[in-house]
């Protein structure tokens, strides 16, 4: 189908997480590892423990699920858990659980149409398309409106996670990935990606419909 066009208020809702509430979505009591410890004394690694568990309920008991899917779902969760967990070998080990968490939400989001059937009660959005000139490929970007606010854009064989910053108008979204330092500032339905080394691209962000 073709593309419908976002309205810049559906991007700009963020859902707050107050200050040291930290309650993910298993037992904090029973918390074993580091990482699980992490995300237990952490408000943000949390609130994306809940909307990544809300997703994959909904993935896993949703109307389009199969036994064959359910299977699946779950050993990709298995694994995905195990490379969160070993996130305590990297140099920053936040950093590391905090991607974890942003990709894995984006996947549920663009492999299980059930993942989004109920985004009015998460903080998810996405994927949406983004096209920008000088970029060939489509851009995926999937929000998670926590506090702050992030953004994955993920396009070819490359992705960036960003967190929103702040803007005297639209909603700009700044990080950084191996020293580089990347933007991406929407206005309305449009909006404005600096890459490294690169001219800004304008781009249009569109949703595509199940």
């Amino acid at each position: 189908m073709r593309p419908t066009l976002l309205p810049l208020a559906a991007l700009l809702v963020a859902v707050p997480v107050a200050a040291g509430a930290a309650d993910p979505s298993f037992d904090c009591a029973k918390a074993e590892s580091s990482v699980e410890k992490l995300v237990c004394a952490d408000s943000q690694l949390a609130a994306l423990d809940r909307e990544m568990a809300r997703l994959y309920g909904l993935a896993h008991d949703g109307p389009r699920s199969t036994a064959p899917a359910r299977q699946d779902l779950v050993a990709f969760q298995r694994g995905w858990t195990k490379r969160r967990d070993d996130c305590w070998k990297a140099e920053h080990l936040r950093r590391c659980v905090l991607d974890r968490y942003v990709e894995r939400i984006a996947d549920l989001r663009a492999g299980y149409a059930d993942a989004r059937a109920a985004d009015d009660e998460g903080s998810s959005l996405g994927p949406f398309e983004v096209t920008c000139d000088g970029i060939e490929a489509a851009i995926a970007g999937t929000f998670v409106n926590i506090d702050p606010s992030l953004l994955l854009l993920r396009w070819i064989d490359n992705s960036v996670i960003l967190n929103q910053a702040i803007s005297g108008s639209g909603a700009r979204y700044v990080g950084t990935e191996d020293g580089d330092t990347y933007e991406f500032w929407i206005k309305g339905d449009e909006a404005r990606f600096t890459r490294p080394g690169q001219a800004a691209a304008q781009c249009l962000i569109a949703e595509g419909e199940d």
